[in-house]
């Protein structure tokens, strides 16, 4: 029969905690980054339900982690090798990106020989009138006596300005008849580079005067690493100028 007063019977309470209540507890996932410092988890659940029903404090299912394996060396551009004709060196950014990178780590220097078009040249060019205007005149490497430059046209009283191209050709120039001879006078050398008629006078070449000159390809250590010599022409010779 039904209990009285609209009461219904209850059985008796079933306890959850029993003998055999554990955590389960599963492997621990990869880390979340391949390379560097991430975090990796794992599944962690009580067998009885409820957390407060398994003994001990509950096993973590976080922890933070670091992996190696994917991390790569990011390499940059070489630079400009350090010299510009012969040996020299070149180097580039070499960077671990992370706390360790596997393999070898790729080389930051390196052996190279500079080549600049300028290493195999030796030309002069003068200028007359004007700073790098007016009339103007190309030369080889030789020697030039005034008789030479009168045949090629230059005006030797009226030279304004000139450029020397090549790293290892040098001009020496000569005030009074072929190379002051005959007539002592003022001489003046100059390298590689442009050259106006301040330049000209601070150097020793006065009165925009130049009666003679000779152009010289320098002897280098280098330059035979760099390219081969001109046919016929060998550092530190001269030729004459009407054979040019």
């Amino acid at each position: 029969p039904p209990p009285a007063d609209g009461m219904e019977t209850v059985g008796p309470v079933r306890s959850a905690k029993r003998s055999d209540n554990k955590w389960i507890v599963g492997e621990w996932n990869r880390c979340s980054t391949s390379c560097g410092a991430g975090n990796q988890t794992r599944h962690v659940e009580c067998n009885a339900g409820l957390d407060h029903y398994c003994p001990g404090a509950r096993p973590v299912s976080s922890q933070s982690c670091s992996e190696i394996s994917g991390c790569d060396y990011k390499v940059g551009e070489w630079t400009a090798c350090s010299t510009k004709c012969g040996p020299g060196k070149r180097t580039r950014d070499v960077v671990c990106q992370g706390t360790k990178c596997l393999g070898a780590r790729p080389a930051s220097a390196a052996d190279c020989t500079g080549r600049a078009p300028t290493c195999s040249q030796c030309q002069m060019r003068v200028w007359g009138g004007s700073d790098f205007n007016g009339w103007e005149h190309s030369f080889a490497p030789g020697e030039y006596s005034s008789v030479d430059l009168e045949f090629k046209g230059l005006k030797c009283d009226d030279v304004s300005s000139l450029e020397i191209v090549g790293e290892f050709c040098e001009a020496e120039v000569f005030e009074y008849g072929d190379f002051n001879k005959l007539h002592p006078g003022w001489s003046a050398k100059f390298a590689q580079g442009k050259y106006n008629s301040q330049d000209l006078v601070s150097r020793g070449a006065k009165n925009n005067d130049i009666s003679s000159f000779r152009l010289l390809r320098t002897p280098s250590s280098v330059e035979s690493q760099v390219s081969p010599h001109p046919r016929g022409f060998s550092p530190g010779t001269t030729q004459t100028g009407r054979d040019w």
